[in-house]
């Protein structure tokens, strides 16, 4: 059918894309927010002076990092620490998630909602409780098995290699499993039948099969799993640094504020060599993988059969327990009991005095407002950006639509603590975005950088299965381009948009990485108040009473989030019978 040049189904095609002018000012407002960082990190390796302040250019900074051979031995230790989480928190999230996904295991249906529950819980409780569990003598674990054997023995140490690297492989493994479940599942059954049909035996299969197929998403996870280690600072800075082991974000740290004065150029220096680092892993990736087919899914034979195995099951069923009790129940009761010693080791007298304490502190209540600022709203921003970016990658017409998409996932290679430095060095150098400085803004700014990556990763999904002629339908029927948005857009990727929220909002909210080379009294966040209420003022009790109320407040989240997703599923169920009935009474208005 031929449309006049000028007829309205044309005029609304063509109104269909963002608007000519929206979509320049929102490349710049993005490679502002998120290019400019990186370009003004590696700018900033050569400044002899910190960052906003006068200063000459000069290569000494490079040159005395790139030559001080304490920076090897700190690669070597980041390797050495990144390696060994990668490899185990893909192995223990493999299986989880194989066990999950196909057999019959006692206990799996437990697995998913424990693990988005580690995966919701900052990375400094893992590294606090566990340094409270194995303290020596005061830790439940050593106590108990002190009181159990009769022996005086320290039992456990986990300020040690073994405890950093098995404190954060706890952490790691949920969210390995998170993204190895859906491939797990989605892997189609004949490519195993055509292989035991032929004579080989399950292990083999699983070798030559499973794997194969598995190897895009595993090798994207090693991936994953080193950028990770390379980058952790909470754990490092608990564990590692009291054990002298040193790493990438500790050393980074250390410059800017365990120096004086804060060397910001030697900081950036050996941050260009960690992002040097990352992106040659990517490349390598996609070198490894490029032009290979590793399709899962087929229409042909494709079955979820579990595999009966028989008493192994409850193996599995004892290895779900013990990764629960040592990620969760252990970590949990010592907070609490420490939370509830008045000092911490001194067992039998319970109080609520910290919780007091804590409560009627000015300091506290305002990071517990700013943590709450800082997740809430910079979850919302991070999310509704991401949105915004992927609907303008997909639906303008402009030669800029793919640039705010390309910015966004440059920060993806840079870890928390190196992010922060780039901020600082970006909008220090910038007169008016300077006087937020110091501000809980700044931070906020930051973690909207950080966690709109994962935001985008979550709602592309939805804006992508949202077909066009929807929107030109509203737009021929006379809507303009704003209801349009809102009214078929908006409502269609709301709950992708809700759980992107929330993700975001508790991943920024529980973040130390980012607000620790930022903080100030004014601006501090509840993680690092607990780092220095647990390393600085020497008061576990009370950074364990601090990491429970941040806990509980993490609690309420995700029950209302849940109570939130079940209403809406009662209220779709409740109006399905009445469209029925509608719908069933204009099909015989049509027919009399």
């Amino acid at each position: 059918m031929h449309m006049a040049a000028d007829s309205p189904v044309r005029r609304g095609l063509h109104s269909l894309s963002p608007s000519a002018l929206f979509v320049p000012v929102l490349t710049v407002f993005i490679v502002f927010l998120f290019a400019w960082p990186v370009v003004m990190l590696v700018l900033g390796a050569f400044r002899t002076s910190p960052p906003g302040l006068p200063g000459s250019w000069s290569p000494d900074a490079v040159t005395s990092v790139y030559t001080n051979p304490a920076t090897y031995e700190t690669l070597k230790n980041s390797v050495v620490l990144s390696t060994s989480v990668q490899v185990l928190g893909i192995l223990a999230g493999f299986f989880f998630a194989w066990v999950v996904a196909r057999t019959n295991a006692p206990l799996r249906g437990l697995v998913t909602p424990m693990m988005l529950l580690i995966f919701a819980i900052p990375s400094l409780f893992f590294a606090i409780s566990w340094g409270m569990l194995a303290n020596d003598p005061a830790g439940i674990i050593n106590k108990g098995l002190r009181a159990a054997t009769g022996s005086g023995a320290s039992f456990l140490d986990v300020y040690s290699w073994g405890g950093l690297i098995g404190v954060t492989a706890l952490r790691v493994t949920s969210v390995m499993y998170l993204l190895l479940l859906g491939p797990v599942f989605a892997m189609s059954r004949s490519l195993e039948e055509a292989s035991m049909i032929s004579g080989a035996g399950r292990l083999k299969t699983f070798f030559r099969i499973n794997i194969p197929v598995l190897l895009p998403a595993l090798s994207g996870l090693a991936i994953l799993g080193f950028v990770i280690g390379l980058g952790l600072l909470d754990v490092a800075l608990v564990l590692g640094v009291p054990a002298g082991i040193y790493v990438f974000s500790t050393e980074i740290y250390g410059y800017i504020l365990s120096t004086t004065p804060a060397r910001y150029d030697q900081a950036s220096a050996l941050s260009l060599l960690l992002i040097a680092l990352v992106v040659s892993l990517v490349l390598a990736q996609r070198r490894l993988l490029g032009g290979r087919e590793f399709t899962t899914v087929t229409g042909r034979s494709y079955s979820q059969d579990r595999w009966d195995i028989g008493k192994w099951r409850w193996v599995c069923a004892g290895a779900i327990v013990g990764y629960g009790v040592l990620a969760l129940v252990l970590p949990l009761v010592q907070l609490v009991l420490g939370s509830l010693q008045p000092v911490f080791g001194v067992y039998g007298r319970f109080t609520l005095a910290n919780y007091q304490t804590l409560l009627s502190d000015p300091f506290v209540f305002q990071a517990l407002l700013n943590t709450i600022l800082v997740g809430v709203l910079g979850g919302f921003f991070a999310t509704a950006l991401a949105v915004t970016i992927s609907y303008v990658a997909r639906r303008s017409r402009s030669r800029l639509r793919s640039i705010p998409e390309m910015a966004v996932w440059l920060v993806v290679a840079l870890p928390g603590v190196i992010l922060a430095l780039s901020v600082t060095w970006a909008y220090l150098s910038v007169p008016v975005v300077r006087q937020l400085y110091a501000t809980v803004w700044m931070v906020m700014i930051a973690l909207i950088v950080y966690v709109s990556p994962i935001a985008g990763r979550a709602t592309a999904g939805s804006i992508a299965q949202i077909g066009p002629e929807l929107e030109e339908s509203a737009r021929v029927c006379g809507a303009s381009a704003a209801r349009t948005v809102v009214g078929i857009v908006a409502r269609l990727i709301t709950p992708s948009f809700l759980a992107a929220w929330f993700v975001t909002g508790v991943l920024a909210a529980g973040n130390l990485d980012v607000p620790i080379l930022m903080s100030s009294p004014s601006n501090e966040t509840v993680p690092v108040l607990v780092y220095n209420l647990y390393t600085q003022a020497g008061e576990p009790a009370q950074a364990a009473t601090l990491l429970c109320m941040i806990l509980a407040v993490v609690a309420i989240g995700i029950t209302a989030w849940g109570l939130a997703r079940l209403a809406l599923r009662f209220v779709r169920r409740a109006l399905r019978p009445r469209r029925t009935e509608e719908a069933g009474a204009i099909k015989v208005g049509s027919h009399s």
